[in-house]
């Protein structure tokens, strides 16, 4: 009947498949616990992490974080497309460096790049130097990346000693001889016992946190 084949409804569009859910990101490189399946809407990097990871954060051994060296001759990259983990081809780490994943490496993000080691090791990693703070966890927040937001209290006494300025000319003395400089006294540092104290501005790791960013 003609009639009744034009009274048919129209087909629906086909829907937008839905992601199913997957691991978070943040159970694995926080390196245990149990996290909720992340559900992600679209291919964004907080998208990877369930819900109480990007409201709340999460926390990260010190061990296991390191600092980019500027001063390197190369440095460590996100692969593009893979898992939460930086590895060379066929699953074997890069034979640089570990397994790992950069962050703190977007535009807008104080302090230097660092690198999370999905391992502990206290090996000397090629471009890298570890965090010079006392055993603990460091707080990071989730945005486009993963930023710290707190660490335990920098060890101020395993930073490089700053150079001393070198002395102007002296005139000589009726002796011959210059006029002997007063001693100088060493350069000392007042360290905080916050978890947020910063190290020396003259020193490369100069984390500047700041205030709460807005994540929604």
């Amino acid at each position: 009947n003609p009639s009744t084949l034009s009274s048919a409804p129209a087909p629906a569009p086909p829907s937008r498949k839905r992601k199913p859910p997957e691991t978070c990101w943040g159970q694995e490189l926080a390196g245990g616990g149990t996290h909720a399946k992340a559900e992600p809407l679209s291919a964004a990097f907080r998208q990877r992490f369930c819900a109480a990871c990007q409201s709340d954060g999460l926390l990260i051994p010190a061990s296991r974080v390191r600092v980019v060296d500027p001063l390197g001759s190369a440095a460590p990259f996100n692969q593009h497309g893979g898992g939460v983990w930086n590895t060379a081809e066929g699953g074997a780490p890069s034979p640089l460096w570990p397994a790992h994943r950069v962050v703190n490496q977007t535009t807008g993000c104080d302090g230097p790049k660092l690198v999370l080691l999905r391992d502990p090791t206290t090996a000397t990693i090629p471009g890298l130097l570890a965090v010079p703070c006392a055993p603990g966890m460091i707080a990071f927040r989730v945005g486009r990346t993963l930023q710290p937001t707190a660490l335990p209290p920098l060890l101020l006494e395993s930073l490089p000693p700053l150079p001393l300025p070198p002395l102007p000319p002296q005139p000589l003395e009726s002796s011959g001889l210059p006029p002997q400089p007063p001693p100088l006294a060493p350069p000392s540092f007042q360290a905080s016992s916050s978890a947020a104290s910063s190290p020396p501005a003259s020193w490369e790791l100069d984390f500047d946190f700041g205030t709460g960013v807005d994540l929604s």
